[in-house]
Order: structure tokens, then C-alpha cells, then sequence
């Protein structure tokens, strides 16, 4: 992005938004696998995706950056790849690299490896330009002054708006949502539904967004759509959130588990198998017949989160790092 725009500040408006799913994952995840090198023990890995070791690793990736300078880092990577190439890296080979690589530069002895890779929860908030989100974020606030009835709902055509600038007004918007601790009223929902036609939209991530706000904010109207939504397509990203929002209100909980009991068998196993988990089902065998039958489970236990293992982890994030675009 920052390529094509020709502009550094894309490179951290595209960050803002990882850094929003972090954040939704860490609250998720328990604590221990919230780390960079986490201790998965005898846990299947199916069981632990998460966009940790991505988001959390590519904030690591950019501390580093910003520590040695953005053309000298670059050239870092190149040397890394080059001498890395067609082997498994771990976390501790990747810091000694770093450290010997930029032995002459003042700091890198004193980077705080140990808080970044064996930490758990977020790191400490980066400073990321905002220039181009505050617009997004300035729109947010007017439809919750409007919800707070302190101001009417906000004139603004944003049908010309990218993708990215309309999921950071809602990202914005579940966020100041979450710090406030209410929701938005179904009426302002409402409101937002005719000025701006998200609930019809055809991009995943727009519809996905208000769906999730919709549901928090109780409007019935909502549920048929986000049911289509997750039956008709199986990104884990989109579907689990959902299942989860709608599991959790008193106008969804049937008609999630109900949904997921039919289609179970269309998701990829390792998201049929988290869901299951976040709506409290599962599978028995009929004893006569022998027939897998989907049935309530006892007890519903915490989902624990993380795929990566220490090994993976620094050598993941590297990767993501280049496809996040680099400047220059």
C-alpha cells in the first residue's frame, strides 16, 4: 500500500487495523497464549489459531525498525533471507542474527527481547501515525454523540471511500463501543443501515463489521443476514465472531447453534471444531446404529488459542512483515 500510494502513512493506517485484531484476540485467548513463544504443551495446534503471531510479531518486527532506522532494516532482511534460505529458523537464532548484525548500533544490546517474546497480552501501544484514520475515527465519534443523543446523526457521503477507510470507522466504532461498555441503540443502527447500505454490501469486511455491530445492538432485522453470511462462506475470522455475538444475545443463541448443527460439516475442521467449542456442542455416536449425531455438551470449555510455537513464531512474522509492504 505504501508503494502504490506513494505515502509512509498508508504503511501505518494498514497497521492500525492489525492492531485492532490483536486486540480482539488477546482479550479472546488465555493469557499464556497470548505470548510470542507460547507453551502450547500437549495442545492440538488446531486448536490455537489466532492473529497473535502475526500482529503481535509484526509490532515486534516494527519496534526493531524504528530502532535501527527503516534503510538499514531493510537491508537486514535481505541479509536474513539470504542466509537463512531453505532452513527453519527459531526465535533465538533470529535475535543472535539481529544483535551480531547490528552490534555497533546503540540499543540493540538493551532491546527488551525477553517482554516481547515471552509476555503475554499486548504490547505496549505503538505510536502510529493517524492522519489518515482520523477522519474515520472523527465519524465514529459523530454517530456515538448522535447515539448519546448529544448531537443528530452526521451528513457525510462516504460511498467514495477505499475498503480500508470504511472497516476503520466501524473498527472505530466497536472499539469506543467496548470502552464505553454499551453498544450502539438499534435506533442509531438503524440510522447508520439507510445513510450508508452496509448491511447490503457485497466486501466481507464491511458486512461482517456491521453485522457484528448490529448484533450487539440487539436489532433483529440483522440475524437473517448474518446468517446467510456464515453459511456462505467459512473464513474462521468472519464466522467465529458471529456464531460467538449471536450465541451470546438473547435473539440469536437458537438460531446459532441451530445453524451451526446443520452446517458444521461445511466449515474446515479446525473452525467447525472451534466454533463447536464457543457454542458449547459437540458430536456423539449412536451406539445402535453407529450414527455421528451432533449433540449439547456438558460442559463448555475456554478456547486455547495459538498456533505458532516458538520455533515458527519469529520466522512467521518476518514473512508477513514483506507482505505488509515495505516503504520504499
Amino acid at each position: 500500500m505504501t508503494k502504490i500510494h506513494g505515502d509512509d502513512k498508508f504503511f501505518d493506517f494498514d497497521a492500525i487495523g492489525g492492531w485492532e485484531s490483536l486486540k480482539d484476540d488477546v482479550k479472546l485467548m488465555p493469557e499464556k497464549y497470548t505470548k510470542l513463544i507460547p507453551d502450547l504443551g500437549d495442545d492440538d495446534p488446531d486448536d490455537a489459531f489466532s492473529s497473535v503471531p502475526y500482529e503481535k510479531g509484526f509490532n515486534l518486527l516494527y519496534s526493531l525498525e524504528k530502532l535501527v532506522g527503516e534503510e538499514a532494516f531493510g537491508e537486514f532482511m535481505k541479509a536474513y533471507f539470504n542466509h537463512f534460505k531453505f532452513v527453519t529458523v527459531t526465535s533465538q537464532q533470529f535475535r543472535e542474527f539481529f544483535e551480531h548484525y547490528f552490534k555497533d548500533v546503540d540499543g540493540v544490546m538493551a532491546f527488551d527481547w525477553d517482554t516481547w517474546l515471552h509476555k503475554p497480552g499486548l504490547p505496549e501501544t505503538p505510536n502510529f501515525d493517524r492522519t489518515l484514520s482520523s477522519e474515520c475515527e472523527g465519524l465514529a465519534n459523530a454517530w456515538l454523540a448522535c447515539d448519546e443523543k448529544k448531537s443528530q446523526a452526521p451528513i457525510r457521503d462516504i460511498s467514495n471511500w477505499s475498503t480500508a477507510q470504511k472497516t476503520c470507522f466501524l473498527d472505530a466504532i466497536l472499539s469506543k463501543c467496548e470502552t464505553r461498555n454499551e453498544p450502539l441503540s438499534v435506533s442509531t443502527v438503524k440510522l447508520m443501515q439507510n445513510a450508508y447500505k452496509m448491511n447490503e454490501s457485497q466486501n466481507s469486511e464491511i458486512l461482517f463489521r456491521f453485522c457484528m455491530i448490529s448484533v450487539e445492538a440487539g436489532d433483529e432485522t440483522i440475524v437473517p443476514i448474518v446468517l446467510r453470511f456464515i453459511t456462505s462462506q467459512g473464513r474462521m475470522k468472519f464466522v467465529r465472531p458471529l456464531y460467538r455475538a449471536l450465541y451470546k444475545s438473547d435473539m440469536g443463541k437458537e438460531a446459532a447453534v441451530k445453524t451451526f448443527l446443520e452446517h458444521r460439516n461445511f466449515y474446515h475442521p479446525i473452525a467447525a471444531k472451534m466454533v463447536a467449542t464457543d457454542l458449547c456442542v459437540g458430536v456423539a455416536k449412536d451406539e445402535e446404529d453407529g450414527a455421528i449425531e451432533n449433540v449439547a455438551a456438558p460442559t463448555c470449555k475456554v478456547n486455547k488459542s495459538l498456533l505458532i510455537g516458538g520455533v515458527l513464531a519469529i520466522a512467521a512474522v518476518v514473512g508477513i512483515t514483506f507482505v505488509r509492504a515495505r516503504r520504499k
